[in-house]
């Protein structure tokens, strides 16, 4: 009888754990509830403070404050000043990894494309069946 462990290397740190739900070592799992904690303190005392100057406060770096946001670990509703930021342009968004001006962008585009194929396949089409 053999018993298997399921590991991974952590991606903070790169250590060997065992694989759990978030998906990181111990020991970088309570360094990151320490930085929400401090970021969560700092926000108390501001709920308006924007992702610099929580990071300031807390002395957690902005991109960290990003990612935490990106994961869900620390919830926007509640902080009307934080954001994260556009994968495309960098602008701040509350929602999702796109800002609305780019989201409605590449709808535009892919709206555009689709009917460019429409009509495409229509002009196939007619020209399979006059013959």
């Amino acid at each position: 009888m053999s018993i298997e462990l399921n590991v991974a290397h952590c991606p903070e740190c790169g250590n060997i754990f065992q694989k759990n739900l978030r998906n990181m070592c111990s020991n970088c799992m309570a360094s990151e509830d320490q930085e929400i904690d401090a970021i969560e303190r700092a926000l108390r005392r501001n709920r308006f403070m924007t992702n610099e100057q929580a990071g300031e406060a807390a002395v957690v770096p902005v991109p960290r404050i990003r990612s935490l946001i990106r994961r869900n670990r620390l919830k926007l509703y509640e902080y009307p000043n934080l954001a994260d930021a556009c994968d495309l342009c960098g602008e701040a968004t509350r929602q999702g990894k796109l800002c609305g001006a780019c989201l409605k962008r590449i709808k535009g585009e892919i709206e555009q494309d689709r009917e460019k194929l429409l009509v495409k396949r229509e002009q196939v089409f007619l020209m399979k069946h006059r013959r």
